[in-house]
């Protein structure tokens, strides 16, 4: 490949192969990991050939430092995006006539194209590991001529895998050891050798990038008000050394203030976060798996009986937080009957995969570089966590066949027609907003054909080839319906050869879907999501009938229902259950760097005598420093864009909190024992709710506080045909997709806050 001619990025090999969790990669193809850990180590030479398939310029494509991929030097979209990319789609304005100093970047991220853009990206590196991988298992075929196909046949199928952070079984209820050990070992032809752990960290080499778009150390702004006698308040500012530190880290040891320009990574804090156990007061724990699971599963609960023509709006939420086409907060106080409120209302409370994929980046990078976009794809762990989103990507699409983000934009609450919009920022690289649709280039991406990328070809039902797919998900019993008297099983399967047209996704995924249950009759109703809510935790029958147990006799009370269950095809609701749900609105930038808002509780007992509390859920917020050069970033920012975030509260954290307080009506319970906390990256504590504000206490600056509003939803289900009674509380988990409907907005939450 010449240096003026792009690198194309056309799938790994020649035929679909399943991508693999990385522990079975590694226990169950030790020939695939041998040549993963080789191949990726020899793309990280800064001497590689081609330069477009080393580590380093694939890794700048999401942030700094913002130079041009040279896998696209001609840089000139067909379509109207003209440009380079760099931080998932990035332009260079050096082809408007400016210097190459005025690279800068325009991310996808908190926009509809976040998922999409993603897949070609990582088709990127899985292609360019498998090219270097064939040409290790050439040689070892030389070397071992009785294993010479053995090897052929690994490299053929490598794929990239993936880290489930859904699935802690799979690693021990640890952050996996592969991702904290600096050697590993392989099996070769000449035996067991130690190579370093691509896995572990990248070595960025003596000089780190410099100039105007070069590596910097970031911190938090300082956003206390000025006290008395005009001096400045300091309130914590958290450094990441990233202008010094040599490697990537995560949970980096802190030094006060200053950073730590030599730091230890602090793995027995990123395991307390995942691992913290259940317990009565806190059975979602913060950080844990059970969170993490429990936010995906609410990626299911969109209706499947929207038209295709507004499948836009539920691309829209589930896409990204910014929700552009969603109502504001205000807005719902006042909802109104059109067409388009009739859509927002089936979609309220739905969540999007950009939240449990921004808490994953949290969780893992500390004050690390995984806690910031400019530096995250760095830190390796950044592609099996995305390929992992990308695998949740295609099990929604999967269950979701007809919606996407299409070509003509959507209808605002008044009717208007708008387009999705990604606006420009102060860098100045165009004029007006880049509008965002199914065929806007995903620079700098280009397919077999020369074209780039566009999501219309990502999308997993397209006819452009993408050489991989995802293993099949087998449930039973325990997860389908573990309280109900018969056996139940199903096995979900992604198509394989990524060549049926999107129009006839839905015939065909009936096809690829088995579900084996002697007692129902009418198996027809189900569908995958069913199953997909269930394996990712979402069940309110096993909650609701757990909740009873628990509670002995007592019953939580529920606002009454003001609409009834959709009539269409037979719904059934799902008696003595409400779901409740918390929805947060945020400024992303309010505090130059990534933040968390956690959802806890407080309650007492009727004596006053003893507190429960704990954690419920949370949101978390990624992004990037004040002083980013990404231009749509900034852009955001000066246009004031919010992000919306949803968390359901467990029905076993409103049992336990009825249980500790008698009190049974579930609205004023919540009002009462609800509470909030913000933090920085690290978990360093900014603000809190307490229920009256202390008269020292230092407010936060009311810009940057968060909305936070209360609502909950009725549930119902399809008769599954398997006779249960409709009108009482059942063991059995219905066989069907649960539904929410009735949506009721309850209180604003959270009057005060003070910063810690």
């Amino acid at each position: 490949m010449s240096s003026n001619e792009p690198y194309l990025i056309t799938g790994a090999g020649t035929d679909v192969q399943p991508r693999l969790e990385i522990r079975d990669l590694i226990e169950k193809q030790p020939k695939q990991f041998t040549l993963f850990v080789l191949a990726w180590n020899e793309i990280r030479d800064p001497k590689y050939d081609p330069p477009a398939a080393r580590y380093f310029d694939q890794a700048s494509i999401h942030g700094r430092p913002y130079e041009r991929w040279r896998g696209d030097p001609k840089a000139n979209p067909k379509g109207g995006l003209k440009g380079k990319s760099c931080a998932i789609a990035t332009i260079n304005v050096s082809i408007y006539g400016m210097s190459p100093a005025g690279s800068r970047s325009v991310t996808f991220l908190v926009a509809i194209l976040f998922p999409t853009w993603h897949r070609p990206s990582l088709m990127l590196l899985e292609q360019s590991i498998w090219e270097a991988a064939k040409k290790h298992a050439e040689k070892f075929a030389q070397d071992d001529p009785d294993q010479a196909s053995a090897w052929r046949e690994a490299a053929n199928k490598l794929r990239f895998p993936y880290w489930d952070w859904t699935n802690p079984e799979k690693h021990d209820f640890k952050f996996p050891e592969v991702l904290r050990q600096p050697k590993v070992e392989v099996e070769t032809p000449k035996g067991l050798e130690k190579h370093e752990n691509p896995l572990y960290s990248y070595d960025f080499g003596e000089e780190l990038p410099s100039g105007d778009a070069g590596f910097r150390d970031v911190s938090n702004r300082e956003f206390l008000p000025k006290a008395p006698g005009d001096k400045q308040r300091k309130g914590p500012v958290l450094k990441a050394l990233f202008g010094q530190w040599k490697r990537t880290y995560r949970w980096p040891t802190h030094n006060h203030q200053e950073g730590d320009e030599n730091p230890t990574e602090q793995f027995d804090k990123l395991d307390s976060y995942l691992n913290q156990k259940p317990a009565p007061n806190n059975p979602y724990p913060d950080g844990s798996w059970k969170d993490l699971k429990r936010q995906v599963g609410l990626l299911f609960q969109y209706p499947e009986d929207l038209d295709e023509s507004d499948g836009v709006y539920a691309w829209d939420a589930f896409s990204n937080t910014g929700a552009e086409s969603q109502p504001k907060e205000n807005d719902w106080k006042n909802a109104g009957d059109n067409h388009y409120w009739k859509i927002a209302k089936k979609l309220k409370g739905k969540a999007s995969l950009e939240q449990p994929h921004n808490l994953v980046h949290l969780l893992v990078g500390g004050l690390g570089h995984m806690m910031n976009n400019d530096y995250a794809s760095f830190d390796p762990v950044f592609f099996l966590h995305h390929c992992n989103v990308d695998r949740i990507l295609a099990f929604w699409e999967y269950a979701y066949p007809k919606y996407f983000m299409g070509h003509d934009g959507y209808k605002d609450k008044n009717d208007v027609h708008r387009q999705f919009e990604q606006p420009r920022g102060k860098f100045g690289w165009g004029d007006g907003p880049l509008y965002l649709k199914g065929d806007t280039p995903l620079t700098p991406f280009r397919k077999a054909d020369g074209s780039y990328w566009t999501s219309d070809d990502a999308r997993w039902g397209s006819k452009v080839p993408k050489n991989y797919t995802y293993e099949d998900i087998e449930l039973g019993k325990k997860i389908l319906d573990p309280l109900g008297p018969e056996d139940v099983s199903a096995r979900l399967s992604l198509s394989l050869s990524h060549e049926t047209p999107s129009d006839a996704i839905a015939d065909s995924t009936q096809q690829r879907f088995e579900l084996q249950c002697p007692q129902a009759q009418n198996l027809q109703v189900e569908s995958a999501r069913g199953c997909l809510q269930k394996l990712f935790g979402f069940n309110p029958v096993v909650a609701r009938q757990n909740g009873i147990k628990k509670l002995g006799g007592p019953k939580l009370v529920y606002p009454e229902n003001e609409k009834e269950p959709y009539t269409s095809g037979g719904r059934d609701p799902i008696v003595d259950f409400r779901c409740f749900v918390v929805r947060i609105r945020v400024d992303p930038y309010a505090f130059g760097t990534s933040y968390v808002v956690k959802l806890g509780f407080n309650v007492v007992d009727p004596t006053g005598q003893t507190t429960l509390s704990g954690h419920i859920g949370s949101a978390a917020i990624l992004g990037r420093s004040e002083d980013t050069e990404c231009d749509a970033c900034q852009g955001r920012r000066e246009a004031g864009a919010k992000s919306v975030y949803n968390i359901m509260i467990p029905h076993g954290v409103i049992t336990n909190l009825a249980l500790h307080s008698g009190e049974m009506q579930v609205v004023p319970l919540l009002l009462k024992a609800l509470s909030g906390q913000i933090e920085l990256p690290g978990g360093h504590p900014v603000a809190n709710t307490p229920i009256t504000l202390p008269a020292d206490a230092t407010p936060i600056p009311k810009e940057l506080l968060p909305e936070i509003t209360l609502h909950s939803s009725a549930i119902q289900a399809l008769d599954d045909g398997t006779g249960y009674a409709k009108d009482q509380a059942q063991d059995h988990a219905p066989l069907t997709p649960y539904e929410p409907y009735d949506w009721q907005y309850h209180a604003d939450l959270f009057p005060n806050w003070a910063l810690v």
